[in-house]
């Protein structure tokens, strides 16, 4: 595709984008050369006219451009997005195990901002996220078919993301076939997700790392409570290592889906499910003085938005604090978010009110974060959104 149109960024933010930061707003233009539409590939420039960048440009959105390439003789074109996407799997060699699902393609991190590429078995799961992408489908599942090897590939352009850039949501089959079941598996444990219905693209597959950490803690006959457990990713884990496990969720298709999955695995006596409000279950749970050995809060994204931080701690402080109340001595406690715009701070805050509340002493275990196939690329803060605490509620003197 040839480049006609060109942005001129504001000087004091050019240094931003020559260190590898994708994104540039539309208060970073300085002027607009041409008439780029939503979609189309523009070059950056400085003020003299020095080459930046190509990218994909959005006349309307707070995210004018972003970038796809620094080498400006590199053509958009299907070969562009096959060498994008061997680098992508080169980059995941090895590094995930023992599993048949993982994310091949995370957007800007594999520097093709706003597509989502997961597989499932035989199965890839797409979304298609903004202007650009969209503009460049057809190249894009030609890459997809070649580099990928899969049965089908299914599309999940239904995010909110694809809505503020003012395209339609596409939901349906890319190409090839797709089964409305797949049975996919991590280590020892199987889980049926169906890639057309569901949230995200079907599967939580980012909390894999966590979910084999709390199994190698809990140990036969502990009690797991799993807040906002969806299909049950932790349950299950833990239910295989011995432990009995709560799941709580409101999502009734969810919870049908986890009794499915607990007896596919043999679990069902180990794995039970409470369908309702997670906050006012944790409240029911207190007066009904339950306790448990381990406890997940793994609620949705809360803060889509920096001003909607203050609501999100909040809840965080309010959950965490019966969650406390609910551990058993030298219970521990999984508390994670999935919002860029919280902070392992702000989780740290609203654990540290919490302990204050219910005056428990707790120690922090540890931190952790998106596993190896969801890259945290150093120059992309937006990049690192997974961060999850791990904590201790101490021995009561």
């Amino acid at each position: 595709m040839t480049v006609t149109n060109s942005i001129v960024v504001k000087p004091d933010r050019v240094k931003k984008l020559r260190n590898q930061y994708p994104w540039l707003f539309a208060d970073e233009i300085q002027e607009v050369r041409g008439a780029p539409n939503a979609g189309d590939v523009v070059e950056l420039q400085e003020t003299r006219g020095e080459f930046i960048a190509r990218a994909f440009f959005h006349p309307t959105s707070h995210i004018a451009a972003r970038i796809v390439t620094y080498d400006a003789t590199e053509k958009i074109n299907r070969a562009f997005f096959e060498k994008r996407f061997e680098r992508a799997r080169a980059r995941r060699a090895g590094a995930v195990v023992n599993t048949n699902a993982l994310r091949l393609v995370h957007g800007e991190a594999d520097r093709v901002p706003g597509l989502i590429v997961d597989r499932f078995a035989e199965t890839l799961v797409v979304q298609f996220r903004n202007a650009g992408v969209e503009t460049f489908r057809k190249e894009i599942t030609q890459a997809l078919k070649k580099i990928f090897a899969a049965q089908g590939a299914y599309e999940r352009s239904d995010t909110q993301a694809r809505v503020e850039e003012g395209l339609e949501e596409r939901v349906g089959l890319l190409y090839g076939e797709v089964p409305s079941e797949i049975a996919i598996h991590e280590d020892d444990v199987t889980f049926l997700m169906n890639p057309q219905a569901g949230q995200k693209t079907g599967f939580y597959l980012d909390q894999r790392d966590n979910r084999r950490l709390l199994r190698s803690l809990v140990g036969r006959e502990s009690r797991v409570l799993d807040v906002y457990s969806y299909t049950g990713g932790f349950s299950l884990h833990a239910a295989m290592a011995g432990a009995h496990a709560l799941a709580v969720d409101k999502d009734r298709d969810a919870l049908k889906q986890l009794e499915w999955n607990a007896r596919k695995n043999n679990l069902s006596e180990r794995v039970g499910a409470r369908w309702g409000d997670a906050e006012k279950i944790l409240e029911q749970l207190v007066r009904e003085q339950r306790s448990f050995t381990h406890i997940v809060l793994d609620p949705p994204t809360l803060a889509k938005h920096k001003n909607d931080v203050p609501f999100a701690k909040q809840l965080f402080t309010r959950l965490a604090t019966n969650a406390l109340r609910l551990l058993e001595p030298n219970g521990m406690l999984f508390l994670s978010t999935c919002a860029y715009h919280i902070s392992v701070s702000d989780l740290i805050e609203a654990a540290r009110i919490a302990a204050s509340d219910v005056s428990r002493r707790v120690s922090v275990l540890t931190v952790t974060y998106q596993p190896a196939d969801h890259p945290w690329i150093l120059q992309i803060p937006e990049t690192l959104y997974l961060k999850t605490l791990v904590l201790r509620a101490e021995l009561r003197d």
